[in-house]
């Protein structure tokens, strides 16, 4: 209730009550002066029975039971006998101005609030007034004519109260009734659904705001008096709302489209009947439910997106009720599992998940339907239905219906291929795809365990380096497939020679490391090295041939070697260098002298590979003479190796390694430029039939490209072809007789000399050697050194010129170091020489100055 004065201001003022007001009441009700001198007096002999009246008065109202809620409570019955005492007072008091009226209304406004009603109001002044008389006539029963005017008075006083009483109630219903018609007007104002009320005759008494809204009337224009069917061209609705005012049935979801000038809008109608001061009304509801029907229609093309989606996709989809029983699946979920629709409809997902994985799935799956986890995405494992893994990605996430979680998606995707492949790939990237061996990856990994399981039972372990013999021999002269054969046949054999606790891994090529734990002395280390020899010394059947190999040995060992795995590998690897080094097929121990010669190659290597980055090769010359004239007819260029701070390396010691790292290519590569680049300029100045010789490694001579290239060396330093002479040795020319005579025969039809050199050193059939264009033989320096001592080498000598001759080929002695050789070579008509007996490999500027002083050695 608002503030009390505040109420009694409003009141008195929406009545009217001023001064004259007041005044007027008084003097229709003939309320004198003279009335209030009688009252006031009567007053005077009233007040000591307030209490007695108020008593006698609130003992009449509670014997009502609608009255005693009212009375009934705390303390209350008390405060209103006070309340009722003073009300009383005033009452005879004798001042009945703007002061007692108004304190009449705030009464009057509080009788109203507390629910008295105005019969119960009126039934208090009747005993008030009964009361009164019985005082009154106690005190002037003496003075019948006092007593008459006296009573007059109060009944003048009373019907002044009750007329002020009657006011309170009347204004306040009026008020009352006010705010609920504004509030019903607001109601209907603010509707978001459109009302109007028709006719009778279907014409617009008054529609809301919403009504006008749906039908785009301006604030300014006025719809009352207009024709329904003015607003809504529709026979549908003008027949149903006859319908309805005739029978007075609603009818309700009447359809409508309303054509506008940028729109088609759908209006949903409610029709009723209602009667106003016994007419027919038409009540009209409008609802435009253009946006609902949109909505509808994308929900259904939504849901039937949904649909294709959940049936048609490349992925396992299901549902679930809230109990994880499963309503519904896909067909792409039945192939995943096995399973056929019916049989996996009512079917839980822990039926059908791997037990390993059960209780993760099922805490999950609590925890979002629980609203811990909107969704989660894990790998999970699946039994199809004949009993085997399938591999999952398995994404669930809650179903919901407005706020409630009514189950669950589930979407697996089988990703067991992809497993697959993964743990392949971990195999294959710890194993060699040609053997199945671990490759050094895993050899790493195995190594280090084995020497941590050493450290902690102090044992010992043992790390074989191998390396297979003469396969590169097998790999370029049957091809890579028998090489791959070899390969393969060894690992298998290498994996049966050791124990099941042993390790055997492919580092690449044709080298293994094997591993053996628990050693406990060399010579267990040395047996089973020889036990592998012997399994690798039997023949490997390709084809139909036999092919045979070997290996070359080093072991180190745990802890006396090296205490860590690369340690232990890199010494294994030397003493291996050193068992190829001490004839191949054997075994060697790793010793501080071997590690030594292995840091040499390796400082061999890296410095050979600096030397020729950095241009510090050099090449040396060293002429070739005619025997019978002493005649420089060419000269062999020799490859020179002199390191920044004036040491050289001996050719004896590099060459070797540069075969091995395959250095030689560039290497040999350099040597063919520089020596076609000098021919050409010696050639210029004065010597014109003057050749140089280049060796040909093995390598080089194997190199597919070895044709091409020598063509562009000798078209970039426009050598002539028949300045250039080639020489190979016999084991090239006997690897691959039948690829080498094409190559052989491709050079010599370019012009190209071509010799074998250290002719005798190797084997070498007659037969094939008939068939190679070869040009000169080149009698090894071992024949050569003993030939006036030994009769076998002067023997073997002869037969070698005697040979060549019969073959039209002819002879080159290296090596002629003394007279009585040079003498003894003549005199079996040798062709030609070479030797520190005309002079030393010399560099390019010392060979030019020979040139310079004669053509003839003596």
């Amino acid at each position: 209730m608002k503030d009390l004065k505040e109420a009694v201001d409003a009141l008195a003022q929406s009545l009217g009550l001023d001064e004259d007001e007041i005044r007027q009441r008084k003097a229709f009700l003939e309320l004198t002066e003279e009335d209030a001198l009688r009252l006031r007096r009567a007053h005077e002999l009233l007040g000591k029975e307030s209490k007695r009246f108020a008593d006698a008065f609130y003992a009449h109202l509670s014997r009502f039971d609608a009255l005693k809620p009212l009375l009934d409570g705390d303390g209350r019955l008390d405060r209103l006998k006070h309340v009722q005492g003073q009300y009383f007072n005033t009452l005879t008091a004798g001042n009945y101005g703007p002061d007692y009226v108004r304190d009449r209304l705030r009464v009057g406004l509080v009788h109203q609030h507390i629910g008295l009603e105005p019969t119960w109001y009126l039934g208090a002044y009747r005993k008030y007034v009964a009361e009164m008389q019985k005082l009154l006539w106690q005190v002037l029963g003496h003075m019948p004519d006092e007593f008459m005017k006296t009573c007059d008075a109060l009944m003048k006083v009373v019907n002044f109260d009750i007329g002020l009483a009657l006011d309170t109630y009347f204004q306040a219903d009026t008020e009352e009734i006010r705010e609920h018609k504004e509030y019903a007007e607001s109601i209907v104002s603010t509707m978001p659904t459109g009302l109007m009320v028709v006719s009778a005759s279907l014409m617009v008494l008054s529609m809301n705001p919403a009504m006008r809204a749906i039908f785009r009337l301006d604030d300014d224009l006025s719809a009352e008096g207009l024709p329904l069917s003015s607003l809504v061209k529709s026979s549908l609705l003008l027949e149903a709302g006859a319908d309805v005012l005739d029978t007075g049935n609603a009818q309700n979801s009447i359809f409508v489209t309303l054509d506008q000038a940028d729109a088609c809008l759908r209006l949903e109608f409610n029709l009723s009947c209602i009667r106003f001061r016994g007419k027919p009304l038409l009540l009209v509801m409008a609802q435009d439910i253009t946006e609902k029907l949109q909505v509808k229609a994308k929900l259904a093309q939504s849901e039937e997106r949904y649909r294709l989606t959940f049936n048609l996709a490349a992925v396992g989809m299901a549902q679930t009720d809230a109990d994880g029983r499963i309503t519904r699946i896909n067909p792409k979920l039945c192939h995943v599992l096995g399973y056929e629709r019916q049989e996996l409809l009512g079917m839980r997902f822990p039926q059908l998940t791997h037990p390993d994985d059960r209780n993760d799935a099922d805490a999950m799956t609590r925890r979002v339907m629980a609203g811990e986890l909107e969704h989660y995405s894990k790998e999970r494992r699946y039994l199809h239905k004949e009993g085997h893994i399938i591999w999952t990605r398995a994404t669930v996430s809650c179903l919901r219906e407005d706020d409630a979680r009514i189950g669950l998606i589930v979407v697996l995707e089988d990703i067991s291929e992809r497993k697959r492949m993964e743990e392949e790939l971990v195999r294959l990237a710890g194993h060699d795809a040609l053997t199945g061996l671990p490759n050094r990856v895993l050899l790493q990994d195995r190594l280090a365990k084995a020497l941590a399981r050493a450290k902690r039972h102090h044992q010992q372990v043992a790390v074989m380096y191998l390396d297979l013999d003469r396969f590169k021999h097998v790999n370029d002269s049957q091809g890579h497939a028998a090489g791959d054969a070899m390969l393969a046949e060894a690992a298998q054999r290498l994996t049966a020679s050791i124990r099941e606790t042993d390790t055997v891994a492919r580092l690449g090529g044709d080298e293994f490391v094997v591993i053996l734990e628990n050693i406990d002395e060399n010579r267990v280390a040395t047996a089973r090295a020889q036990g592998i020899l012997r399994a690798l010394a039997a023949p490997f059947t390709y084809k139909d041939r036999n092919l045979y190999t070997g290996a070359s040995i080093g072991i180190a060992l745990f802890p006396k070697d090296g205490e860590d795995g690369d340690t232990l590998l890199k010494h294994a690897d030397s003493a291996m260098y050193q068992a190829k080094e001490a004839g191949r097929n054997n075994v060697q121990f790793y010793t501080p002298e071997v590690n030594a010669q292995h840091i040499r190659r390796l400082y061999i290597a890296d410095g050979l590979r600096r030397a020729l980055e950095q241009n510090e090769l050099q090449l040396h010359y060293q002429p070739k003479i005619r025997a019978s004239c002493g005649q420089i007819i060419g000269v062999e260029a020799l490859l020179r190796w002199t390191l920044p701070d004036g040491t050289s390396i001996a050719p004896d010691e590099f060459i070797p390694v540069a075969e091995d790292t395959g250095l030689i290519l560039p290497a040999g590569q350099w040597v063919l430029k520089q020596a076609c680049t000098n021919i050409v300029k010696w050639r210029t100045h004065g010597n014109p039939d003057m050749r140089v010789s280049v060796n040909l490694s093995a390598r080089q001579f194997k190199n597919q490209d070895i044709v091409s290239q020598i063509e562009k060396i000798l078209e970039d330093s426009q050598c002539p072809a028949n300045a250039l002479e080639l020489e190979i040795t016999e084991s090239v020319l006997m690897e691959r007789p039948d690829h080498v005579t094409a190559t052989l025969h491709t050079l010599n039809d370019m012009g190209i000399r071509l010799s074998i050199d250290d002719f005798g050193t190797g084997y070498s059939s007659l037969s094939y050697l008939r068939n190679f264009p070869i040009h000169e033989l080149k009698i090894d320096r071992s024949f050569i050194e003993d030939i006036t001592q030994d009769e076998s080498h002067a023997a073997i000598v002869k037969a070698i010129i005697t040979l060549a001759h019969s073959m039209k080929l002819t002879v080159l002695a290296e090596g002629v170091e003394t007279e009585a050789q040079l003498a003894y070579l003549r005199n079996e008509q040798c062709d030609h020489m070479q030797g520190y007996f005309f002079s030393r490999p010399v560099p390019a500027p010392a060979l030019e100055e020979l040139l310079l002083t004669g053509a003839e050695i003596n």
